[in-house]
């Protein structure tokens, strides 16, 4: 079992923003966590060398927001666990 890393509020907040803005400023509706991990490592937001695969950084802040050990990133959600993370464009 991998150690958990631990995540602050505010990186949450600054990736929300980030994503949003990002978003917006691009007409995108919906992207996948892996198309975020990308996103962000591309700009120096978090690294996506953490972890035994790409995204896994960022998809790991998601499950520990959705657990509510941190706050969720704005717009994001899955089906049903296990499944497919998405960040949605906030309205």
């Amino acid at each position: 079992m991998m150690q958990e890393i631990n995540y602050e509020t505010e990186l949450v907040e600054r990736i929300s923003d980030f994503l949003q803005k990002f978003m917006t400023s691009n007409n995108i509706d919906v992207i996948t966590a892996d198309e975020c991990a990308e996103i962000l490592a591309i700009n120096n937001l978090l690294s996506n060398k953490v972890g035994p695969k790409p995204g896994f950084n960022f998809r790991e802040i998601l499950r520990q927001g959705r657990d509510k050990k941190i706050p969720l990133v704005v717009g994001a959600s899955q089906e049903r666990p296990n499944t497919k993370w998405y960040i949605k464009k906030a309205l």
